[in-house]
């Protein structure tokens, strides 16, 4: 939980106190839409009341925020919602963002509400068939990462593809909730394995984790980390048990799709996988941070930050973990792109995020989990416990390389601000 003190600026009575705490309440869940993680959101809110006029407490977990309002006359007002559903949207977040920065008079609530009502109807900048291509184009420089061949690359985007096809499809459907990842999954698996007996000398597991990768817990898995490490432990645990859960929904949906294409279709003959040329894998880099514009919808204009952070992290990495092991590597790119995150939004003004999550997408240990999991269901239990505790020990450091950079770039930034400040 997070409290600033407010400086007195004017009276507030009970119905502009009312007014004020609405607003927070629609801009606290606003932001929880478009993927601000709980520490975040608190301090946001925290500093919108500051500068209206009052005194904010705020908590904020994966389902549940809690506002206490207090205006500088004494009167209080505390609020409780329950929040819904998120995803990120870093186009509506960047909005929100630079609302937050103009926040300054009371007087102006109503110009801010309909400010932030505009923002909230705004359309996602990708959607429909755009965002298909950009499921094809984040499979393939998934399944190149994942070391798989031209084959992989080919059908792995095929499958994303469809993949993302059907999860758009199937999202309007009310009621179907957790069933939608077993079901995408055991089809993804099915057309793996179908695609390897028409195209041979592949994977068919490489092309199935790659193709499923947009739903992929990873990301949260970080985040749930760094709120862990700053203490949000209820917004921790529930958004680290939630990756946990479409882990093992998406994991059992491989599974249950392997075995009826097993029991339908012929075994296709496990081939050698063709490996691809060293320099491949910068070019799939760079394309992941192209797709990554649709994941996380982002405006087209951040392209090219999309892109170069994929490609400083995988630089970072590939340069510290040749000499000091996957740990410290996975730790020095995360530090690194956090760092540039915060160095982009004070030349900019736009939200460091932008950097951070293309960048630590490219390192995040979802598909590791993915395969731990599959490793358990299918009875090898050394490989999927050595996994998925591989996958914590990576989120848990790529979360302190966060955290570091963001106590640090916080520091230097306010001693470039007031070279006096201590």
């Amino acid at each position: 939980m997070t409290q600033l003190d407010t400086p007195v600026i004017s009276p507030i009575d009970e119905s502009a106190l009312a007014g004020i705490t609405a607003f927070l309440c629609d801009l606290g869940q606003a932001l929880h839409i478009s993927g601000a993680p709980a520490h975040k959101l608190e301090h946001a809110l925290v500093a919108a009341g500051q500068n209206l006029g009052v005194k904010v407490e705020g908590f904020a977990v994966l389902t549940f925020l809690a506002l206490t309002v207090a205006a500088p006359g004494g009167a209080r007002r505390v609020e409780m919602l329950r929040l819904p559903a998120y995803d990120y949207n870093m186009a509506r977040l960047i909005d929100l963002e630079a609302l937050c920065r103009d926040l300054s008079d009371a007087n102006q609530l109503n110009q801010y509400a309909t400010r932030l009502g505009k923002i909230m109807q705004k359309a996602p900048p990708w959607g429909g068939w755009q965002l298909v291509v950009m499921g094809f184009l984040l499979s393939a420089s998934v399944a190149a990462l994942l070391r798989g061949g031209w084959m992989e690359m080919l059908c792995g985007g095929l499958i994303g593809l469809l993949f993302v096809a059907a999860n758009l499809r199937l999202a309007k459907i009310p009621g179907l909730g957790p069933a939608i990842p077993v079901i995408l999954c055991a089809l993804a698996a099915m057309l793996a394995q179908g695609l390897a007996i028409l195209l041979p000398q592949q994977s068919p597991f490489i092309s199935a984790v790659a193709g499923v990768v947009l739903l992929l817990p990873g990301f949260m898995l970080t985040v749930a980390m760094s709120e862990l490490a700053t203490q949000n432990f209820l917004a921790g645990t529930g958004r680290l048990a939630g990756a946990f859960m479409l882990l093992f929904l998406m994991g059992a949906g491989l599974a249950i799709g392997t075995q009826i294409s097993l029991a339908l279709f012929p075994a296709a003959m496990p081939t050698a996988v063709a490996t691809l040329p060293a320099w491949v894998l910068w070019p799939a880099v760079a394309l992941l941070g192209v797709a990554l514009l649709g994941v996380i919808q982002a405006p087209l204009s951040a392209l090219p930050v999309s892109a170069g952070a994929c490609l400083l992290a995988w630089a970072v990495y590939s340069l510290v973990s040749a000499a000091m092991g996957n740990v410290v590597g996975a730790f020095a790119a995360a530090l690194a792109v956090a760092a540039s995150g915060h160095l982009y939004q004070y030349v900019t003004q736009r939200p460091a995020v932008l950097v951070q999550i293309p960048g630590l997408i490219t390192l995040v240990p979802g598909s590791m989990g993915f395969r731990g999991v599959h490793a358990l269901m299918e009875q090898d239990s050394v490989a999927g416990i050595s996994l998925l505790s591989e996958m914590l020990l990576t989120g848990a450091v790529l979360a302190v390389g966060l955290l570091l950079a963001d106590n640090i770039a916080a520091w230097l930034i306010t001693l470039r601000r007031n070279p006096t400040a201590k």
